[in-house]
């Protein structure tokens, strides 16, 4: 098969919830010979072959491999991916999804929720870390995208020179409902409405549940087709009706909308035409920023109305809500004391800094932390 008919190799790195949902989307589809690397054989097996039969249901019959490696061995997924040479990797892998806490009885969840994401930074940062470790070692050349908590992960790793290319989910799971809510609000159709929104993962998570957040940091701006500019309705009105008019499943089932955004950063990285989505940590950056895709290529998108530079300053206080207060230029980070009260008030966990090094064994301290205080709500 000629080099421009072959399929591209799709690698899917985390063999769990958000890997799967992807492949239900894109199984079907047939467009990519699909790798699934993950840790548990049985498990990584399994999901392989229920995607597989799935498609064939369906009369799509595709390539899908799994292949077995612990990311924390770099060596051996070195070697999977000299082997593999894929010409994308998508990493759904962390130690513990952020969607765990979710679980909890509700009041439960409802205090630890107010420490925010930046705490659990070391459940997502550790593999990743480990895998880029391994993409710069096997010297090959895809593209790579974060799922895990990338509004961090991939700013920190920027600093040392691992950045992944760009991250899924968050700001961008914010946009179909700020798009549609605009749509209602102005009687148009939802095509119609452009949206460029510049946030950290803080926002997105906050606004579907509670509309606009008190001292946010956030810039949104729209534009109607065919519209006069001067039609103007208030954020909180926008983030108002997302929250009530457009309120929805979230938890596991609400994974459905990160797979999603997932694809069409996947799709678009591959479109031959441009393709314009929001996207999470792109080139390294902080936060979530709308970004146009093409051939491969990643612009993040400024405007005279949002320079890079004040993009850049939204989405770093935005940070600072999420619990982290700073990323220094050694890829180490200052967490908000604020947020880290919270966890150590009901896990007994606190730090103020954490550099990328101690990422593993915080990572461990807080899993034990947290299991015993999921044990003691129930």
């Amino acid at each position: 098969m000629s080099q421009s008919l072959r399929k591209k190799k799709l690698l899917l790195v985390g063999a769990g919830n958000l890997c799967l949902q992807i492949l239900k989307i894109l199984g079907p589809k047939n467009a990519f010979e699909f790798v699934v690397l993950g840790r548990n054989e049985e498990s990584t097996v399994r999901l392989c072959n229920l995607v597989a039969l799935s498609c064939a249901q369906l009369g799509q019959y595709i390539a899908i491999k799994p292949v077995i490696a612990d990311l924390t061995d770099i060596p051996k997924v070195t070697r999977v991916l000299r082997e593999e040479a894929p010409d994308m990797l998508v990493n759904c892998a962390s130690l513990q999804s952020w969607r765990v806490i979710t679980g909890l009885p509700r009041l439960s969840f409802e205090q630890l929720d107010q420490a925010q994401f930046g705490p659990w930074l070391p459940m997502h940062l550790t593999l990743m870390h480990c895998l880029m470790q391994a993409v710069k070692a096997s010297g090959i050349s895809a593209r790579t995208v974060n799922a895990a908590f990338p509004d961090a992960v991939n700013p920190i790793l920027a600093r040392v020179g691992l950045a992944p290319d760009i991250g899924v989910g968050n700001v961008a799971n914010l946009i179909p409902a700020t798009q549609l809510s605009i749509a209602r609000l102005l009687e148009c159709a939802p095509a119609d409405v452009q949206v460029q929104l510049y946030t950290q993962h803080y926002f997105s998570h906050y606004v579907p549940r509670g509309g606009l957040p008190p001292r946010a940091s956030y810039r949104l701006l729209y534009e109607v087709r065919d519209r006069p500019p001067v039609t103007h309705l208030s954020d909180a009105e926008i983030f108002s009706t997302v929250k009530s008019e457009f309120r929805r499943l979230g938890g596991i089932d609400g994974q459905f909308l990160t797979a999603c955004s997932a694809v069409t950063i996947i799709e678009g990285l591959f479109s031959p035409t441009p393709v314009w989505v929001h996207a999470p940590g792109p080139l390294g950056l902080p936060g979530g920023y709308p970004v146009k895709l093409h051939e491969g290529r990643i612009d993040v998108q400024f405007s005279e109305a949002c320079p890079q530079d004040e993009a850049v300053r939204i989405n770093s206080i935005c940070q600072g809500q999420d619990g982290i207060d700073e990323i220094h230029c050694d890829g180490s980070v200052t967490y908000n004391p604020q947020c880290m009260a919270v966890m150590q008030a009901l896990l007994g966990y606190s730090k103020q800094t954490m550099s990328i090094e101690q990422s593993a064994d915080f990572a461990r301290e807080l899993a034990s932390k947290y299991l015993a205080f999921k044990n003691s709500t129930w």
